[in-house]
């Protein structure tokens, strides 16, 4: 093919990769979501005078919620060590710098093909979306999905490659895997897979070995934790599996979850067909057998986690999409590799159709929560700093949150400070205009069932149909909830606005919709009532040059009987 065509396509790819880095950057926030709070307790345990060994050693190991996480551990104490205190935008960006690694790693691969450049285009589009934002938005998930999505292609690449040392580098490059995320031995099983496939017994009973060994150390360390709960719907169990690995499909609207299934299935039988293919005729195939190895680390991760995560409902989670879109990826450079070269521009074609709608619906099925996210973020550290409390998650995660992050901040670990200020604080020098908008509170009880524990997930929805201003991507509305008493501070909340549908969006209508919600964990507030303000805030200006509307309903909060009343 022409070099112009290798240019363009060299050009696309680039261009892909650029709008990935720079979409999260935008998107990414430094704070602690949820589960990275344990990173913060991990540097609160160790950083101790004089510095104790034992401690570093057993708090590192520790296992927490079924997983060892070692890994991100380290990562996270590397990255105090370096800037004196836990940033969690650096550990974001560098599980960006792992994502593009991957994205190289599948080109290494690609190549080995010897196929031109357009042939990868697909899988940049493929790779490079927001469908798995829990890995690439959020610190602790990238840091464990990230690493064993790396340790993974890293390993097979050198076994398949016959590099120097190989096996004994797969070997610790499956042991970090293990010690990062809770599907990471799957890598010594996807190993083991590769090598027996090339009838290589020797090394085979190797990996085995050194998996027992890890197994061993593992249980005298492991604890049950409560997100597993053995079952034995086979219902649930099958359709999770084969959902797990077509999940790439659910950003298509009314279809998505079959042909999720559909796609599962189909992934599952390719690799038994070219399984037993490789076995009889293609020993020597070092492509295949680097290919079989990914899908047999997909197929085994989704078994277990179907198995240990679908009690009650089908599992599809966007922390494991990321395994999603690789099973189609490995798939098509699969068929590159097994098809007559007149049916590669069938295979291209078909792939493009597939993967550019779905680039495109990814970005627009996930932009919206993934601003609501940052905006979320901005009011936890207001309502941190005024209050000591975060009102984006349930009252029972802060209860449990808190200690870690009051400690966090007392040793200089990690600090949220913030460069904006409450807008009501200068409110005799703020034109404040009144506004009558009709609004709902409803109320939410769920029962939350784990393994070792049970409580209630209370809160409310200030929920309204009809917003009086623009409700733009660009603009950042919050409502404040201003005590009448005077003693205590403001609370900040953002509001989540609905996705506009696609057919309004492309008739040149706003992306989010001018309804939406505002939901309030009222546990995690004080008693009292509080006046209600809508603020529109832009993090350029000044605050008391951002919009800023009083509200003529009020809210009654009871702390003791846990309820919230709109007036």
């Amino acid at each position: 093919m022409s070099k112009a065509l290798t240019y363009i396509s060299a050009i696309l790819i680039l261009t892909l990769i650029g709008i990935f880095v720079c979409y999260i950057l935008y998107f990414s926030f430094d704070f602690p979501y949820q589960d990275d709070v344990t990173l913060l307790e991990f540097i609160n345990t160790t950083k101790n005078t004089p510095w104790n060994w034992s401690d570093f050693f057993q708090a590192l190991f520790r296992v927490d919620n079924d997983h060892s996480i070692v890994i991100p551990r380290l990562v996270t104490w590397i990255d105090y060590l370096l800037v004196g205190q836990v940033n969690f935008q650096h550990l974001i960006w560098l599980t960006l710098s792992e994502l593009i690694l991957i994205l190289y790693l599948l080109y290494r691969l690609f190549k080995r093909q010897k196929l031109h450049l357009v042939y990868f285009i697909p899988v940049a589009f493929l790779w490079l979306q927001p469908q798995y934002h829990e890995v690439s938005n959020w610190a602790i998930t990238g840091l464990q999905h990230g690493h064993v999505t790396l340790f993974l292609l890293t390993s097979l690449y050198l076994i398949t490659e016959d590099k120097a040392y190989a096996l004994t580098w797969s070997i610790v490059l499956a042991f970090f895997a293990s010690f990062t995320f809770g599907n990471g031995f799957i890598v010594f099983i996807a190993l083991a897979y590769v090598y027996l496939l090339q009838k290589n017994w020797k090394n085979a009973f190797i990996i085995g070995i050194c998996l027992l060994l890890f197994f061993a150390f593992y249980l005298q360390i492991y604890h049950m934790g409560q997100a597993v709960k053995f079952h034995w719907n086979i219902k649930h169990i099958l359709l999770s599996f084969l959902g797990f690995i077509g999940a790439s499909a659910m950003e298509f609207p009314k279809i998505g979850l079959v042909f999720s299934w559909f796609i599962g299935f189909i992934v599952v039988s390719i690799f038994t067909f070219f399984s037993i293919d490789h076995s009889k005729f293609n020993l020597k195939n070092k492509d295949q057998g680097t290919y079989l190895g990914i899908l047999t680390f997909i197929l085994f991760s989704a078994g277990l986690i179907a198995l240990v995560r679908s009690a009650e409902h089908y599992t599809i989670y966007s922390r494991f999409q990321l395994y999603a879109s690789l099973s189609i990826i490995i798939v098509y450079l699969h068929m590159l590799l097994h098809s007559h070269k007149r049916y590669h521009n069938i295979l291209l074609i078909g792939m493009l159709l597939y993967s550019i709608p779905f680039y495109g619906l990814s970005y627009f099925n996930h932009s919206i929560a993934q601003q609501y996210q940052k905006m979320s973020f901005i009011a936890d550290r207001i309502n941190w700093k005024n209050n000591q409390t975060i009102l984006s998650v349930s009252s029972g995660f802060l209860m449990n949150a808190k200690p870690i992050l009051l400690e966090a901040e007392k040793k200089r670990i990690y600090s949220m400070n913030h460069p904006w200020k409450d807008p009501l604080e200068q409110s005799k020098t703020l034109s404040i205009t009144e506004l009558s908008i009709p609004i709902q509170a409803k109320e939410y009880k769920e029962i939350m069932q784990q393994k070792h524990a049970t409580w209630l997930n209370h809160y409310y929805w200030l929920e309204f149909q009809q917003f009086p201003f623009s409700s733009g991507i660009k603009k950042q509305w919050f409502m404040i909830l201003k005590p009448t008493n005077k003693i205590n501070h403001s609370y900040i909340l953002p509001i989540q606005f609905a996705l506009n549908g696609k057919k309004n969006f492309l008739s040149m209508e706003n992306y989010r919709a001018d309804y939406g919600s505002i939901r309030i964990n009222h546990e995690s507030l004080k008693s009292g009532i509080y006046k209600l303000y809508l603020w529109n805030l832009d993090t350029q200006l000044p605050s008391s040059k951002n919009a800023l509307y009083a509200l003529k309903q009020i809210i009654q909060v009871d702390s003791q009987l846990h309820t919230l009343v709109l007036k």
